[in-house]
């Protein structure tokens, strides 16, 4: 066996037999010491929910073809996710690049020299060609554990992806049902302008009868310009909710898009889970985890990073010109070398490395604690303003109810002269502030049920557009 076969032979030895990377922490023990201590995850939400599994789909649970389209174009056309997915891309030839250390590297030289001689207009040529391969053997794992950090790292942003786009699409449905909303505040303010108008016309009538006076018919212009001034700022509010929907969705903001009237009957109330799956199921909640095993890689990194470094190289090639012709010289040459790089003195630079990665793992760790116990507030406010607001809005439609009937009755008694018209105006505007109070409660439990849906971890659709599948492996 030749020197360089056997110098070749000891490297693989010693990255056949290199060390294995530590055990990462189970996702157990990183939530035990992120929580604060005492803090437990409950078996059941606080409010009460339905155990069954949580669904993906829920977009389609609203049975809306138009929100429907309007998500697919937001999440084909909007700038934000745009960049949130070519942040994927860069992370995961991230990986690539590091993950590239642990190869051999193989270079080649080849040129050649000319050198002209004026005094004998001679022409001399010199050639080089060399190929040399270089490799450093990960003994200890430092690279691999490098490699490791940036796939975690590479997955947590293919998560953070996934997360902006189910959270793009709860976003547009929202700006979707709040242009509608203002849609209807802005036909309920046309609505009052023409109460008001009938009510104006009424008092003209008594006046003209002897039965009113010019204060009540100044007072009632009055509040028909004022009812007539709100529609003008429910119609600005109505464009600027449709202008905000559509920079959403990738569009100019042209104030284009009409809002449905009246949107779809919301759907039944959403299966919930158990608290403990939502760790498994929220992108941004698996996203942070990630964050700690790769933090965790770091540290391990910085730590093995103490330890000597092995490498060889190997190099090969041809020297020739005229001279060497002459002589018979012209030589092939091969070298071989092998390294060991020890770590004395630094300056304390890589103690204090391994200082920053122990910090910014505890830091990781914090954070997933901190997402998580967010995520639980989400899903338990959610909950809670379900029922809050499922017992809320029929007392508020009863009340309308009821505001109506007194609105008809006091009209009748004014008519016949037992009512004054303040008394009627009064009733009248307290109808309208009531219709308004409704429009916004039962938009309010549509944009708090797509909070749920969100808050919950289940996708808008049966596609996810990341996961784990998009990534290797964590080694």
């Amino acid at each position: 066996m030749t020197r360089v076969h056997r110098i070749a032979s000891l490297a693989l030895a010693g990255v056949l037999t290199g060390c294995a990377l530590s055990t990462p922490p189970e996702q157990e023990q990183i939530l035990r010491e992120a929580l604060p201590q005492g803090t437990t995850v409950p078996s059941s939400w606080q409010a009460r929910a339905s155990s069954r599994a949580v669904a993906d789909d829920w977009l389609r649970s609203f049975n809306d073809p138009t929100l429907d389209m309007l998500v697919a174009e937001a999440i084909a056309n909007n700038r934000d996710l745009a960049q949130a997915a070519e942040s994927v891309r860069v992370a995961q030839q991230a990986v690539v690049v590091v993950g590239a250390q642990l190869l051999p590297r193989v270079g080649a030289q080849i040129g050649t020299r000319f050198i002209h001689d004026q005094d004998h207009d001679d022409v001399s040529t010199s050639d080089i060609a060399f190929a040399g391969v270089a490799w450093e053997a990960d003994v200890w794992g430092r690279l691999r554990a490098q490699r490791s950090a940036a796939a975690a790292k590479a997955r947590a942003i293919a998560l953070d992806y996934q997360y902006a786009r189910q959270s793009l699409a709860a976003t547009v449905a929202k700006a979707w049902y709040l242009a509608s909303e203002a849609r209807q505040l802005l036909a309920l303010a046309q609505e009052a302008v023409r109460v008001y108008e009938e009510l104006l016309a009424l008092v003209q009538i008594r006046r003209g009868a002897g039965k009113d006076t010019d204060l009540n018919i100044a007072d009632t212009r009055s509040k028909l310009d004022l009812a007539r001034a709100q529609v003008e700022t429910m119609r600005a509010a109505y464009g600027d909710a449709r202008r905000a929907l559509e920079v959403l969705v990738g569009r100019y903001p042209a104030a284009e898009i009409e809002a449905e009237a009246a949107p779809p009957r919301l759907p039944p109330m959403v299966a919930t889970g158990m608290p403990a799956s939502l760790l498994e199921r929220r992108p941004d909640l698996v996203a942070a985890e990630q964050r700690v095993l790769a933090a965790f890689r770091q540290e391990e990194a910085a730590k093995l990073a103490l330890l000597p470094s092995f490498s060889f190289s190997l190099a090969g090639g041809r020297l020739g010109d005229r001279v060497l012709s002459i002589l018979r010289l012209n030589p092939w040459l091969s070298s071989a070398t092998v390294g060991m790089s020890i770590p004395i003195y630094m300056g304390g630079a890589l103690q204090a490395k391994v200082e920053i990665a122990t910090a910014q793992q505890a830091k990781a760790i914090v954070a997933y604690g901190a997402t998580v116990l967010t995520a639980f507030q989400e899903v338990e406010d959610a909950l809670a303003n379900e029922q809050m607001l499922a017992k809320r809005l029929p007392l508020e439609e009863a009340a309308l109810v009821n505001s109506i009937e007194a609105v008809r009755l006091a009209k009748i008694q004014y008519q016949v002269g037992s009512r004054d018209l303040l008394w009627v105006a009064n009733l009248q505007a307290d109808q309208l502030a009531i219709q308004a109070v409704v429009i916004k409660t039962k938009n309010l439990r549509r944009a708090n049920r797509i909070k749920l849906h969100l808050a919950l971890g289940g996708d808008f659709d049966a596609t996810p557009a990341a996961s784990l599948a998009m990534m290797p492996p964590a080694p």
